[in-house]
């Protein structure tokens, strides 16, 4: 018999942090040409755990969702299909209409039916790709959780194992190779097992879960830091080995795991504390929910706002490396790239375009929070300014 679980808020910070961190990903990688110096390879490096991290929230919330209900399979597929694959067909053609030249018509459908199959109209489409791959696996996958449930530490074990051999032949071994495993790295669903696994594991075994998280922040707050050192470590002796700092904050190489997992385990903590305090406390995390739920939006549109933005800084003779700038760009991302998905959720045709219509019961409450927020300490101020 179906049931319906508690939401989990703690997904939300999670999403949105890990949202936050993707958008600045793209940005310094755009604004330092791909990683071309120091500074920007180590921001890289730190920030790449972000798909790693909306892996492990697929396989959270899918495992949590699904797990134990009653399932109709042909149902449950379409409509997860249709959230992703509409919006994949029509992004992949808005991106290579706004920023490819073909010659012609046949040469652009020639070219759109081959990017469809490895999401190459633009460098953010694998993720959906993946999904996709993953979707088609979701049957088997819940099949694996069921072990899952009993033996959860040795499903998670071989899963890493199978996660850090694949890594290391990715970064040490063949590697891509056009006979090899990993021809397509990264846009293949096994590049992100453990990622999914962990997230299933930690799905079927939440309410233990979240109040060990909860009792251990202190501790899983050094292991990341330990986590962080190792992949900075990993970064200066493969930059130094290679001379190729492309290859040293590479997303998929070993030194990834510890780290992404860590952070991973860290922001769902951080996320617990907010599930408990928000409700006494919602002034405080207005904004966490709205991105949380136009996170989908948000990721589509952002790569078309950051090609535009840069095209005009260079215009202008002011695209060049620069901290304050990547910082700027960040910024001006995660707001734009808001509103629009805003505005796409607003008409009746955003589930074609964002997979669904992003804004549920309540979603206004945290944004007339925050204003009334700023209300309240605009009158203050004047106030005081008043009595002075």
């Amino acid at each position: 018999m179906s049931t319906r679980k508690p939401y989990v808020e703690a997904c939300d910070f999670v999403r949105s942090v890990t949202l936050i961190s993707m958008v600045a990903v793209h940005a310094t990688w755009y604004m330092a040409n791909g990683g071309k110096w120091v500074g920007a390879s180590v921001i890289l490096a730190i920030l790449h755990y972000t798909r790693e991290s909306f892996m492990a929230l697929t396989g959270f919330v899918l495992t949590y969702s699904l797990y134990d209900q009653s399932i109709h399979w042909g149902h449950t597929l379409w409509r997860r299909y249709r959230l992703v694959l509409l919006p994949y067909l029509f992004w992949s053609a808005a991106y290579m209409v706004m920023f490819r030249h073909f010659p012609d018509v046949s040469a652009f459908i020639i070219k759109y039916l081959k990017n469809l199959l490895h999401g190459g109209a633009w460098f953010h489409l694998y993720y959906l790709l993946v999904t996709m791959q993953f979707y088609l696996v979701l049957p088997l996958f819940l099949r694996l959780m069921r072990w899952g449930r009993h033996y959860p530490w040795r499903v998670i074990g071989g899963a890493f194992l199978f996660q850090f051999i694949l890594m290391a032949y990715d970064q040490y071994g063949i590697g891509p190779h056009p006979h090899g495993l990993n021809l397509y790295t990264g846009e293949e669903v096994w590049t992100y097992t453990a990622y999914f696994v962990m997230g299933g594991v930690g799905a079927l075994h939440w309410t233990r879960l979240r109040a060990w998280l909860a009792s251990h922040r202190g501790a899983i707050a050094l292991m990341s830091g330990a986590a962080a050192l190792v992949m900075l470590a990993q970064f200066f002796v493969e930059t130094y080995r290679a001379h190729n700092m492309a290859r040293a904050d590479s997303v998929v190489q070993p030194a990834m795991i510890p780290w992404a997992s860590a952070v991973i385990v860290l922001l769902a903590a951080i996320g617990t504390r907010y599930e408990a305090r928000r409700p006494s406390q919602s002034s405080r995390w207005p904004i966490i929910k709205p991105i949380a739920d136009l996170s989908f939006g948000i990721y589509l549109v952002h790569p078309m706002l950051l090609q535009w933005w840069t095209d005009l800084l260079a215009s202008y003779g002011f695209y060049h490396p620069s901290y304050l700038l990547d910082a700027t760009t960040v910024l001006l991302l995660v707001t734009t790239s808001f509103l629009a998905a805003w505005g796409i959720s607003r008409t009746p045709i955003s589930p074609w375009i964002i997979g669904r219509s992003a804004i549920p019961p309540g979603f206004g409450r945290g944004l007339t929070r925050s204003s009334s927020v700023w209300k309240g300490v605009t009158t203050r101020l004047r106030r005081k300014h008043r009595l002075r």
